[in-house]
């Protein structure tokens, strides 16, 4: 576990081949009869710790996935066992994992996911080239004689299991940082120093499986100098890597590889990187043989899917107009989210199916439920009905803002002006929420990212300028997390974008792309190229029209593309081909086909860019009309435009986009069974890609 060799446990995906683990071939000329397959899961969650500070977020992430299990990857809740709190002690942990190894059998499918606090011990075999072995800690943890549960024991166990495919997720840390806000935490705790406690012969165990022999593909929460981390996401105490897991596999294909599921928890940490105000998250860590990693990941071998396409909640009526998503919550029923409702037993969740729309408009404290109002508010929502999300809630209709370490009265004056210059502004006190933490010391302001880790701006205030700086800081969040926010999960579409020139990554490690590409501004002469002009490669696996986005650092929102300077033979209406890679300009030389450039002018600092694909035209215009109203320029030949833009026309876009699902709905009676019209069965779809770009001069 949490070695290079890849051999090993480290947190987030293992695969096993039943074969190579049972080491059991049967006679020659002799045929087996297939064994049955069964779905297994182990949710083992800690927030309350007998001796060490606790945390919020692992509670909910056990609830979340195993919703996420039993909705969408047809697992029996019968077979899933979770394991939490007092529960999960040392002896109870490993008891629950042995068990699950000796009753999976070779055509199973098994799942594992621990969340709770990681740390390290030092290596006493030599099998860690750092020296140090990485733990997990159980609730009793620290506690006299308990040892952590080392990576060298799982591999123990891990080694003995038959199944034919396993996902283990492991959400924890081992760097031993810490935050400054009581709400955000990091998972980790500093290396347990009881030395002798690990002599002991069954803490001395290691994995035996050669690398060449492994069927095994690894991936780790967070690199080991990074921090995972548990807070408030979406109205929810969650670990932020096992959120952004949950919502990739709520919407990933049945045959989805690992490479799949990860590409989409990086599209999730961007989302949350930008609502948090950080210029980077912790990057999870991909890793195995390159043939594994586009394997199907929780296919059962031989078995066609059978499970619903996507994850799913009750919706259940409460009179005319409003419904109740129980359990909501765990998948992101925050107020502002809209959610598609369907008669019970639907799978394929597909437009023509829709009842109606759900918007979340409050969910009740301490509860996991959400309440909606539903459009058309005169259609009936039988019993047993199911809900998938449809659009994200909003991040910008309300801004929190944590003051700390301000005299009074500067304090006073600087709660004025943030609520005078930002209106949607909210200042909250220690344990609440917020999505920036403000300090100040003689004149020195400093804006800090949600977690108090990272320095967003520093700002002088004795300038006059100081505060229309902090309103653009402000304003750049918003508008950023309010474009992220604009997300279809229940597309079928798939948008992949890179930025050429992007270091490229190993085969055999991928990491998650959550840093920015650094690009900067081209100088007066200076030929062009990747340094210096933006290049994107885009490819959608259907027939679509590509619509791309910018909110650059100081909150101004810009159509890149289509634009004025495009030649009228380049992707004619951004019109592009499913399965077809295209460059976005085709060429950074002179005279090229696309007739345009992006080269980055001021200001500097972080840009986020959204490439959208819709499969129709009226869609995709929708988007550029809203976007183009932000602006006062367009964008031209030789620069990426300056302008002017506010969350509030992001989020108008946001509910246009949520709207486009009741498209087809006909309000009838409860007998009425009209055949679906064309509009209906061929309901536009959309999907959307992030990438990030950080400019300097």
């Amino acid at each position: 576990m949490f070695r290079e060799s890849g051999l090993t446990v480290r947190a987030l995906l293992l695969l096993a081949c039943a074969a190579c683990a049972a080491g059991v071939t049967a006679p020659v000329g002799a045929q087996a009869p297939a064994a049955p397959s069964t779905r297994r899961a182990l949710l083992i969650g800690v927030n309350s710790y007998q001796a060490v500070p606790g945390l919020s977020g692992s509670l909910n992430d056990v609830a979340a996935m195993r919703e996420v299990l039993v909705t969408r990857w047809g697992f029996d809740a019968r077979n899933i066992r979770t394991l939490t709190e007092r529960a999960a002690t040392r002896a109870g942990m490993l008891t629950a994992l042995q068990q699950l190894v000796s009753a999976a059998g070779p055509n199973d499918v098994v799942y594992v996911h621990y969340s709770g606090h990681g740390s390290q011990v030092q290596d006493l075999n030599g099998d860690e080239d750092d020296g140090l072995d990485e733990t997990l800690v159980p609730q009793d943890g620290r506690t006299g004689g308990v040892a952590d549960i080392t990576d060298d024991e799982l591999d123990a166990i891990f080694s003995k299991l038959r199944a034919a495919s396993t996902l283990i997720v492991l959400d924890s840390c081992h760097s031993g940082t810490a935050t400054r806000a009581l709400e955000i935490r990091t998972r980790s705790l500093p290396a347990d120093t009881r030395i002798d406690l690990y002599r002991a012969p069954e803490t001395r165990t290691r994995a035996i499986v050669p690398r060449m022999q492994s069927r095994y593909v690894v991936m780790s929460g967070a690199a080991a100098n990074q921090e995972a981390l548990d807070g408030p996401v979406d109205g929810q105490d969650r670990g932020f890597f096992s959120y952004s897991l949950s919502r990739s596999l709520a919407v990933s294909k049945s045959n989805a590889s690992p490479r799949a599921v990860f590409a989409g928890v990086e599209q999730e940490l961007r989302r949350m990187q930008a609502q948090f105000g950080r210029r980077s998250m912790p990057e999870p860590q991909l890793e195995g043989p390159p043939a594994l990693l586009d394997q199907p990941l929780l296919a059962i071998r031989g078995t066609p899917p059978t499970a619903p396409r996507l994850a799913s909640i009750e919706a259940r009526s409460r009179g005319p107009g409003r419904v109740t998503l129980v359990n909501g919550m765990l998948l992101g029923a925050a107020p502002g989210s809209t959610w598609s409702l369907y008669p019970p037993g639907e799978s394929a969740f597909t437009r023509a199916a829709t009842l109606a729309v759900a918007t979340v408009v409050q969910s009740p404290t301490g509860s996991l439920d959400a309440e909606a109002v539903v459009n058309p508010g005169g259609k009936s929502i039988p019993p047993g009905a199911r809900a998938v999300m449809n659009t994200p809630a909003s991040l910008a209709r309300v801004i929190p803002i944590r003051i700390a370490d301000v005299p009074p009265v500067q304090r006073a004056d600087l709660e004025a002006m943030l609520r005078r210059t930002i209106g949607n502004v909210q200042i909250v006190g220690p344990g609440q929420p917020a999505r920036f933490l403000i300090d100040m010391s003689g004149g020195t302001l400093r804006v800090l990212s949600a977690d108090g880790m990272q320095v967003v701006a520093v700002l002088d205030t004795r300038t006059e300028q100081w505060s229309a700086a902090l309103n653009r800081v402000i304003s750049r969040s918003a508008n950023a997390s309010e474009l992220l926010a604009l997300d279809n999960p229940a597309s079928r579409m798939q948008v992949t974008a890179q930025i050429i020139g992007k270091q490229p990554q190993s085969r055999d490690i991928v990491l998650a792309d959550t840093r920015p590409a650094p690009l900067r501004m081209r100088r007066p002469g200076e030929p062009r190229g990747a340094q210096n002009s933006l290049q994107l490669a885009v490819t959608v696996n259907a027939d679509a029209y590509l619509t791309i986005v910018d909110v650059d650092s100081e909150g101004n929102s810009n159509l890149l593309f289509p634009n004025p300077a495009q030649r009228p033979d380049f992707l004619p209406e951004g019109r592009v081909f499913a399965n077809v890679p295209v460059l976005l300009p085709d060429s950074l030389a002179s005279g090229n086909r696309a007739g345009f450039f992006w080269d980055y002018g001021p200001p500097v600092g972080l840009d986020t860019i959204r490439i959208f694909a819709s499969t129709d035209a009226e869609t995709a215009r929708l988007i550029r009309e809203r976007v183009r109203a932000l602006q006062p320029g367009t964008a031209s030949m030789g620069a990426i435009p300056a302008s002017s833009g506010a969350g509030e026309g992001l989020e108008a876009l946001r509910l246009d986009l949520g709207g486009l699902a009741t498209r087809g709905i006909a309000t009838v009676t409860d007998t009425a069974t009209p055949a679906p019209s064309a509009e209906t069965t061929q309901a536009p779809d959309w999907a959307a890609a992030t990438v990030s770009v950080l400019v300097t001069e």
